[in-house]
């Protein structure tokens, strides 16, 4: 039976994140992850700024030996990879809806560490998670033109699911892109849903409200800051390697790519989108 998803489809997902590992790793950084890191020094390189995101993330949700862990929207496995080698997790299972990042982390033989072709939507596990992670994903699970009463549906239902996953005392650290100061006619004129078919983007107070009966919010940053200094770092490396790039995708794939970094630390750095980072735990704990 074909699966069904609230957000984008696997072909959309497939559009923008199913190439081939070895043009990624050209320019992502030595952790392979597609999402902003965290630059708190200006002097931090990518892969600092890189790896003070990952130990952000598993502080924030509360990963520690023998826990298990989550990662909806796990991408090429970083934050799995992590979870179980820096923290001691018991397991850290991820969910994907691209085969090639789901390939690539099943090549890997990591112990203790899983990725499944799979929604949050179809996802039952047999046992809680103490920890739950989502970075980058969230901006994938509605669809562009759902009403406001629609998307709060869709966001609903998800921290519904996280809630009823999470041991007693679990938490979700969540980061996701948002909508910053632009106006509407700016959002409609923006290229957003070219890059990523079938997404949108939420609203700061979305997220809240639709958390706000299943999850308690213990934190919240916003650093879009963050987003315009990797998306110019992403472009750097791009640029240094356009031959290699375009060998493995063409050209038209490499511009794509290149022109959706300097565009975007662009829309980043004059506050038109935001990145936030999101801590909840369960309520009724």
């Amino acid at each position: 039976m074909t699966e069904t998803n609230s957000g984008a489809s696997r072909d959309a997902i497939e559009f923008h994140y199913d190439m081939p590992a070895d043009f990624f790793a050209l320019w992502l950084g030595k952790s392979m992850t597609y999402t902003a890191a965290r630059f708190t020094r200006s002097d931090m390189t990518l892969d600092e700024a890189q790896a003070d995101k990952i130990n952000y993330h598993l502080d924030a949700a509360g990963v520690e030996k023998g826990h298990r862990m989550l990662d909806i929207g796990c991408g090429w496995g970083t934050l799995l990879k992590s979870a179980v080698e820096l923290r001691g997790a018991g397991s850290a299972h991820g969910l994907t809806l691209s085969p090639l990042q789901q390939k690539y982390i099943s090549s890997l033989g990591l112990p203790n560490v899983s990725a499944a072709l799979e929604s949050y939507e179809h996802h039952h596990p047999e046992e809680p998670y103490d920890s739950i992670v989502s970075v980058g994903a969230f901006e994938h699970f509605v669809k562009p033109g759902m009403t406001r009463e629609e998307r709060l549906d869709v966001y609903s239902e998800l921290f519904r699911r996280c809630a009823e996953w999470l041991t007693r005392d679990g938490r979700l650290s969540l980061q996701t892109m948002t909508w910053g100061d632009a106006g509407q006619v700016e959002r409609d004129m923006n290229r957003i849903h070219e890059i990523f078919p079938e997404s949108d983007l939420p609203e700061i107070a979305e997220v809240v409200e639709a958390a706000h009966p299943h999850l308690e919010l213990m934190s919240m940053e916003n650093r879009p800051e963050d987003y315009g200094t990797t998306l110019a770092e992403w472009a750097k490396g791009l640029r240094a390697n356009r031959e290699q790039a375009i060998d493995i995708v063409g050209e038209e794939r490499f511009k794509f790519y290149l022109d959706s970094c300097v565009g975007g630390s662009l829309l980043y750095r004059r506050r038109r989108f935001y990145l936030c980072r999101f801590v909840f735990r369960r309520r009724g704990r």
